[in-house]
């Protein structure tokens, strides 16, 4: 396994980005070792591209890393694209029933990781030592377990299973609505202390990186399908802004006028006009 490197030339297998650059992974390695910053950058890139509402995409965006951290397919799922109730609700979920310490949350047919988000501000905005949460019409339920990782560094203990309709009652949870019968997740969170690694390198990232999986990862980075990751890091591109006179105004020198007034005329090929060939345009 190795990085992935910048080739000056471009090679049979290699692929060309936006810019004309090539890339290529080093020694032909089918899987790559990213870094957290790079997963996160991608991640967030294509959830704007694939039109996730923008306030929802940092949310999403960290349970993607965590995930992908965790050795869950996120990046598969982000290959699939999201879903027109994903792109819809972005996230938004209704409580379709309650009970102290239990709720029952329609996902309007979204992904779990995208409603991961808002399950957990569910969970962790009832009071008590345990909380019980089930959600239906929820898709790609495996995602769920994510938010099993994300209880250490908030002080409590999450669990997460699939389950049917039929098992709320046993859990302490209210019955559920018929339109909403079907399979789910069912999450519970109790507040007591979960245990924690003895690695005082670990303890120390836990809280900087907001999760266990996600601090092992600063040292060994999270490894993937070079195959898969390039598709991403292509189709990614799409939430860049194209190139402009407008945009190659935001980086470099700018041309500007006696007044101060910025030059019009900026193309590729011509992004500052000096002194000296001003005069020589006013000689000609």
């Amino acid at each position: 396994m190795t990085p992935a490197t910048l080739a000056g030339e471009p090679g049979s297998d290699s692929t060309a980005d936006r810019l004309g650059r090539t890339w290529q992974n080093a020694s032909d390695a089918e899987t790559l070792r990213l870094s957290l910053r790079e997963l996160r950058l991608i991640s967030e890139r294509l959830l704007q591209a694939q039109g996730l509402a923008l306030g929802a995409v940092p949310a999403v965006r960290d349970l993607v890393l965590h995930a992908q951290a965790a050795g869950l397919p996120a990046l598969r799922f982000l290959s699939e694209g999201l879903s027109a109730a994903d792109r819809a609700g972005s996230g938004r979920v209704e409580i379709a029933a309650e009970a102290p310490g239990a709720l029952v949350a329609d996902c309007l047919g979204q992904s779990a990781l995208v409603v991961a988000p808002a399950l957990l501000d569910l969970l962790q905005s009832e009071p008590g030592e345990r909380v019980a949460l089930w959600a239906g019409r929820v898709e790609h339920v495996g995602l769920a377990a994510v938010l099993e990782h994300q209880g250490t560094d908030r002080g409590v203990v999450l669990t997460v299973r699939p389950a049917p309709s039929a098992a709320a009652p046993a859990a302490g949870l209210p019955p559920v609505p018929d339109g909403l019968a079907g399979d789910g997740v069912l999450l519970v969170m109790e507040r007591r202390a979960p245990e924690l690694p003895d690695d005082p390198e670990l303890l120390r990232l836990l809280p900087l990186v907001g999760s266990l999986p996600a601090a092992r990862a600063v040292h060994t980075g999270v490894e993937t399908s070079a195959a898969l990751w390039w598709s991403l890091f292509e189709d990614s591109a799409r939430a860049l802004s194209t190139e402009s006179v407008t945009s190659l105004q935001h980086a470099g020198a700018t041309a500007v006028d006696e007044n101060g007034v910025i030059e019009p005329d900026l193309t590729d090929d011509v992004d500052f006009v000096g002194v000296t060939a001003k005069k020589e345009q006013e000689q000609r």
